[in-house]
């Protein structure tokens, strides 16, 4: 054992000792929290406490708080549970990482989705950008519990956890309906009927039967690309993985439902979510995320034209959907994607590859 996990193991117990959520700590500095998530890492960094070659133990720790550690300079990291974009993070900085629980990635307080602070750095990789942003998002935050009274709890009571299985019961009761009889032939009545609760209940949730089509998809999108960080192979295997999973995904999800996407997606009038009507670029975006970590890992050269490959691949993805709705689902968009990763993709990578990874 190392004295730094010796020194991470003590933490580890002053952490559960004291019932503490975080602790930071180095030669005549010793830093507490008793705050959950992230905020006592923002709030040190606000303070200007010098943590370079600190070392800490943390309840979670997901890829946002990764990053604010690099950010502060700490030499390793003790955490009960870590996400594996967490893990990779600390691991890209050489910062020593000890942990008890590693999981796919960091969910909200309820469950609902992923965590926001997650989402937020889901395509950022530069601790100085991802501390701008999560400060931003705090603060977004704070802002929304002032409106609503300051009645954000923290714990889930029966009626949360009621409205939540009631969501997700309309979500899965929907896509069932669409994907049968699309979205233009099936009402709110015939969903909340199914369901089993009244109009007004899906008008809880949604504020006009196109968006359910949009919710259907978040989280699946984000664990695609997540899973595809995560992929253990070669940058060219990696990025196919991601392209064919994508496209897989929305082949199995039905014609139906991708048909109707694309008709309220073009048309930006019928979407209500600033989220969704930023869909496409936060795609582009993912697939910039995917080629810019295989310039960090040294797979691809450093001129790399990252952001023109991302929009090509991506203008790839959904014209490849387009056709594929616009032929009925004559053939099959998975398979597709397949064959084009298989005949042309290794063309248009081969000049960024290096030799090592051809």
């Amino acid at each position: 054992m190392t004295e730094i996990t010796q020194s991470l193991a003590l933490l580890r117990k002053r952490l559960e000792d004291e019932n503490l959520t975080c602790i930071a700590q180095k030669s005549g500095l010793t830093l507490t929290s008793s705050l959950r998530g992230i905020r006592p890492l923002l709030d040190w960094i606000a303070q200007g406490e010098d943590l370079q070659g600190a070392l800490a133990a943390d309840r979670i720790v997901g890829k946002a708080a990764a990053l604010l550690y690099v950010l502060m300079g700490v030499k390793g990291v003790y955490a009960e549970v870590i996400s594996r974009s967490g893990l990779a993070v600390l691991k890209k900085y050489k910062i020593c990482a000890e942990f008890s629980t590693l999981t796919p990635s960091i969910r909200s307080r309820d469950g609902s989705g992923l965590c926001p602070m997650e989402q937020t750095v889901l395509t950022i990789d530069d601790p100085s950008e991802a501390y701008a942003a999560l400060k931003e998002k705090a603060e977004q935050l704070r802002r929304a519990a002032q409106e609503n009274g300051g009645l954000m709890s923290q714990k889930m009571t029966n009626r949360k956890l009621a409205a939540l299985e009631t969501k997700r019961k309309l979500l899965e009761t929907a896509k069932v309906i669409i994907r049968e009889k699309g979205l233009v032939n099936t009402s709110v009545e015939e969903i909340t009927r199914a369901c089993g609760v009244s109009n007004g209940t899906f008008y809880t949730y949604f504020k006009r039967k196109e968006d359910i089509v949009f919710a259907i998809s978040h989280d699946m999108f984000r664990e695609i690309y997540e899973e595809a960080q995560r992929y253990d192979g070669p940058f060219m295997e990696r990025l196919a993985f991601y392209m064919v999973t994508f496209s897989g995904h929305i082949e199995r999800d039905g014609l139906k439902l991708c048909q109707e996407w694309v008709r309220n997606t073009v048309d930006p009038d019928l979407v209500g979510s600033p989220y969704d009507r930023e869909k496409l670029r936060m795609d582009a975006d993912s697939m910039k995320g995917i080629i810019k970590m295989g310039v960090e890992r040294g797979e691809l050269k450093e001129d790399t034209p990252i952001d023109v490959l991302a929009d090509a691949l991506t203008d790839v993805i959904y014209g490849e959907m387009l056709c594929w709705d616009m032929s009925g689902g004559a053939h099959s968009f998975e398979e597709r994607t397949k064959t084009f990763c298989k005949m042309f993709l290794p063309a248009m990578m081969r000049p960024y590859l290096n030799s090592n990874d051809e």
